[in-house]
């Protein structure tokens, strides 16, 4: 029986048994995975990834935000919309969120009279944390000091929050495509009376996989992550990564600690510096994966607190869930709709390509995650010689005593001076608070234990953050090409530059699909060190878009730019040019050239040239194309030197003229035509290198320009110009006479009047005519 005609039972099993026929990959074949967190199952479609994108495009993620906005009602001294004035601020800043989604004192609906139509009372608060006073930097451009402060304040609102309610939300949605409204760096956190559902599914899931294996479910699962290693992207000395097994969104992250750890305030110090570290570096790589600032969302699950804090929560483990929303590059994002909401979650990469593809970007700029400083901190990290701290002018600055331990009370002086700045009953401990520093307080400082002992030395610069550097792009070849950059503006501080680069995708049938070939990778600086990189084997149809991050103690600044080969190529100038006189010819210079060393001389890609020359004193070029790589001048002016130049453009018109070779010299030939003939009839070309060996070297011309016009004439010429003239205008007037006799000879007479004799009988008697009768 065929197919078309079976049952509905014998079609399942047919199409089972071909699809057992066929090995399964998981990149490439749809299947679905348990997620045992929450309960639910996820599509994953791997080979859509395939299908052409022609929805919709995100709004470039490259806007500049001001560091400080009077008007922003998160900045440090700004008016927020209840009327309050924030203070200025220079490290965290936590207060009640003035349009708050819960409130403490919300009346309570009443029973419901239909099971149908349930309501509860709901009941919380909701506040706001900024993470940092510039408005310009995120996580992962903040120290990692700094974001140790922050999850210090998260541990504290959760500790507060759940003494008196039983679920404590932190969340971050970063990004105006995660429906952030506000660029400023900061959080919030909402206390709610109940338990969300998420976090009741997330309960029931731990609490029954405890009960039926006698561990938590999520130390299990980060046990055989780490056993596996398929899906890990970081992992350090208390915190692990992970892609999760049945991740939804595209590039979605879970960060577990190691140890059993059930809520934030029971994390250790220890734990809390390496979770600032940890959280830094895993930002920044999802920074560098679209050179975007990379928007998500993200929050904290903790086991519920309040009044049933103390019961037995062993079977929650705290975690942290990472949802970004884009796909394929910074401007595609991945949409929940349609299946997703009326079915069951789908994702198009599998969670083991997005971890390679992230994990990859380990080897580029990750020296960013650990580069970055800020001299708002307290202690900032080590940056250049060591005893010196960094910052800016007009800001208020810490100075940190390198030589005791944090919180030893000292006192401070500035060196060479005996005055006491600051004395040890400050209550700041080995700190020294410098208000709105200047000038004036650059240089070093002493601070001092109680007991009078030398506890280290601080030196102070100032300066200012980076700004986008400059940057230029130049391809020498059809193969490699270097960028350059500059400072757009002094910063004062020591500076390094971190390089990168990628192939850029074409949106198309495989435009935008994600692609380890495409990069990104360092762009080597050749030397070290060198404002310059160099990009070997690229592609002469691609394009290309460079990074270069300018990075001092106070910040880092970008500039992204995009290059192609076709556009930027501009070969080397052209070498090895001779200028040689003619024997003989007192107008005529032979110039000769090379193809610069630096081009690889192809059959498919060769070079066209252009040519300029000028007499000496005389400001103005004459130019020429040649044909191959020597042209001969005809029109040169006898007996005075010349100066010829030389460049180079592909053949093609693709990119743009060399610079001018170095100008090289000659003067056109005073002497005889040779007398030896070579066969062919061609006078023999001898080159005048040395044509006097004991006389002294001529000197170089004059380069001073010469008032009077120049004059191209010659005698010879001039009489060989009229005799040429003279002989055609003989032969015009000859041709116009015999034409005008034609004419009159052969013009037709009049119809009816008498016949008259022709042109030429008045000149000729009628007896002569031959043939003529005797009358």
């Amino acid at each position: 029986m065929s197919r078309s005609g079976a049952g509905p039972e014998q079609r399942q099993q047919a199409s089972e048994a071909d699809a057992t026929a066929t090995t399964f990959l998981a990149s490439e074949h749809q299947h679905i995975r348990y997620n045992p967190l929450h309960d639910e199952w996820v599509l994953v479609s791997a080979h859509r990834m395939e299908r052409p994108w022609q929805g919709q495009v995100e709004l470039s993620l490259l806007k500049t935000v001001p560091r400080h906005d009077p008007h922003n009602p998160l900045c440090p001294g700004a008016t927020r919309a209840n009327g309050e004035v924030n203070p200025h601020y220079d490290g965290t800043f936590l207060f009640d969120n003035d349009f708050p989604a819960l409130q403490p004192d919300a009346p309570n609906p009443g029973p419901s009279d239909h099971p149908l139509f349930q309501a509860e009372a709901a009941r919380g608060v909701c506040k706001v944390l900024c993470f940092h006073p510039w408005s310009d930097v995120t996580l992962p451009l903040m120290s990692v000091p700094e974001i140790r402060a922050v999850v210090d304040v998260w541990a504290s609102v959760t500790e507060e929050l759940g003494a008196q309610y039983p679920w404590v939300q932190i969340f971050e949605n970063k990004g105006a495509m995660m429906g952030c409204s506000n660029p400023h760096p900061h959080c919030q956190v909402w206390a709610s009376s109940f338990l969300p559902d998420i976090a009741q599914r997330e309960e029931r899931s731990q609490r029954a996989y405890q009960s039926q294996h006698g561990e938590p479910l999520l130390m299990e699962y980060g046990r055989q992550e780490l056993l596996r290693k398929e899906r890990l992207v970081l992992t350090s000395e208390h915190w692990l990564v992970l892609v999760p097994f049945w991740a939804v969104w595209p590039f979605q992250t879970l960060l577990l600690p190691r140890r059993h750890v059930r809520r934030l305030p029971e994390l250790t110090p220890a734990e809390r510096d390496d979770l600032a570290f940890i959280m830094k570096k895993l930002l920044t790589k999802y920074d560098n994966l679209f050179e975007t600032s990379f928007p998500y969302t993200m929050g904290w699950h903790g086991a519920p607190t309040g009044s049933e804090a103390e019961a037995n929560w062993d079977h929650w483990q705290l975690h942290a869930h990472y949802y970004p929303p884009l796909l394929r590059s910074a401007t595609v994002r991945k949409f929940m709709v349609g299946y997703e909401m009326l079915a069951q979650a789908q994702r198009d990469l599998t969670p083991e390509q997005m971890s390679s593809s992230c994990s990859g970007l380990s080897r580029v700029l990750v020296a960013v995650a650990t580069a970055l400083v800020s001299a708002s901190t307290s202690c900032p990290q080590a940056w250049g010689p060591p005893g010196v701290q960094y910052g800016q002018p007009g800001r208020s600055m810490t100075l940190c005593c390198p030589g005791v331990t944090a919180g030893a009370p000292v006192s401070w002086f500035r060196d060479g001076e005996t005055s006491l700045l600051q004395g040890p009953d400050s209550g700041l401990g080995h700190e020294l608070v410098l208000a709105l520093a200047d000038s004036t307080d650059e240089g070093t400082y002493i601070c001092r234990t109680l007991d009078g002992a030398l506890g280290g030395m601080v030196t102070l610069q100032l300066g200012y953050p980076p700004a986008r550097p400059i940057v230029s792009c130049r391809a020498a070849d059809y193969e490699n090409f270097s960028c350059t950059w500059s400072p757009s503006q002094v910063s004062g501080l020591p500076t390094r530059y971190l390089t990168s680069y990628r192939k850029k995708t074409v949106p198309g049938a495989d435009g935008q699909r994600m692609s380890l070939s495409t990069g990104p990778w360092p762009c080597p600086q050749e030397p070290p060190g060198a404002a310059r990189c160099m990009v070997h084997g690229a592609e002469f149809w691609s394009q290309y878009r460079i990074n270069v991050t300018e990075v001092n103690p106070l910040g880092a600044s970008t500039r992204l730019l995009d290059v192609s080969l076709q556009s930027i190529l501009r070969p080397d100038p052209p070498q090895g040019l001779r200028v040689e006189s003619v024997p003989g010819y007192p107008r005529r210079l032979r110039a000769s050239w090379m193809y610069p060393a630096s081009w690889p001389r192809q059959p498919h890609f060769l070079l066209k040239f252009r040519l300029q020359y000028r007499p000496v004193q005389h400001p103005a070029w004459s130019m020429v194309e040649p044909a191959g790589l020597e042209e001969v001048i005809t029109d040169a002016v006898a007996g005075l030197p010349h100066a010829v130049r030389v460049s180079a453009r592909d053949f093609l018109d693709a990119g743009t003229w060399s610079a001018w070779s170095p100008e090289a010299w000659g003067t056109p030939s005073t002497g005889p035509l040779p007398k030896e003939m070579p066969a062919g009839g061609q006078p023999h070309m001898q080159r005048e290198e040395n044509p006097q060996a004991n006389s002294p070297a001529p000197p170089r011309p004059s380069l001073l320009p010469d008032p009077r016009p120049l004059d191209h004439r010659d005698p010879l010429e001039q009489m060989a110009v009229l005799a040429s003239l003279g002989i055609f205008s003989f032969l015009g007037l000859a041709a116009g006479a015999l034409a005008l006799g034609l004419w009159l000879r052969l013009k037709p007479d009049g119809k009816d009047g008498p016949q008259k004799p022709g042109f030429l009988a008045p000149m000729i008697p009628v007896d002569k005519l031959p043939g003529a009768p005797n009358l």
